[in-house]
């Protein structure tokens, strides 16, 4: 039998992430959604953080779903910043999780291996297969027919017994 649980990710890693754009807590946007020349840790890039504050208002009113925003251009021009400004400004419960490029295209690790870690690093969650194992000898082997339809089984009865006891166990059609 196989179930599938999901945890919560306890990362041995810090809380709170330590680099260069430690110092940046939101766009730094004023009421109207005007930019402040120097606000929440940004200078600058103004037209950029006005955009950033609408795709952040369009999240919020959950126009946004499904979507996604890709920041692209040369090193150094702020997308990094940008996108963690946007995190911040939806709030503490929002993950940022960076990647580099070179990250993803390493020959050690699949391309799909890395994402995935980094999706499920985001939602803050560890899926893993839960098994549970039965040993003993089977006594009984029981097929059940299915009620509407004689010729198919719903499910399958197997018995199985130890030394200290006896346990039947039903099987669903999903393993097989």
């Amino acid at each position: 039998m196989t179930s599938m649980k999901i945890e919560e990710v306890k990362s041995t890693e810090r809380l709170e992430r330590i680099a260069s754009h430690s110092h940046i807590h939101g766009l730094g946007l004023n009421i109207d959604g005007s930019a402040k020349q120097i606000g929440h840790g940004l200078v600058g890039q103004c037209n950029a953080r006005e955009a950033c504050g609408i795709i952040v208002d369009m999240i919020k009113t959950k126009k946004m779903a499904g979507k996604a925003v890709l920041f692209a251009g040369i090193p150094g021009t702020g997308k990094t910043a940008l996108a963690l400004a946007i995190s911040q400004e939806l709030g503490k419960n929002v993950p940022f999780c960076p990647i580099v490029g070179s990250e993803v295209y390493s020959t050690e690790i699949k391309k799909t291996e890395v994402l995935m870690e980094n999706f499920r690093r985001s939602i803050g969650l560890r899926i893993r297969e839960i098994k549970e194992v039965y040993e003993g000898e089977i006594f009984e082997l029981k097929p059940i027919e299915n009620v509407s339809n004689t010729s198919s089984i719903s499910q399958v009865n197997i018995g199985l017994k130890t030394n200290k006891n006896k346990k039947i166990i039903r099987v669903d059609p999903s393993i097989w």
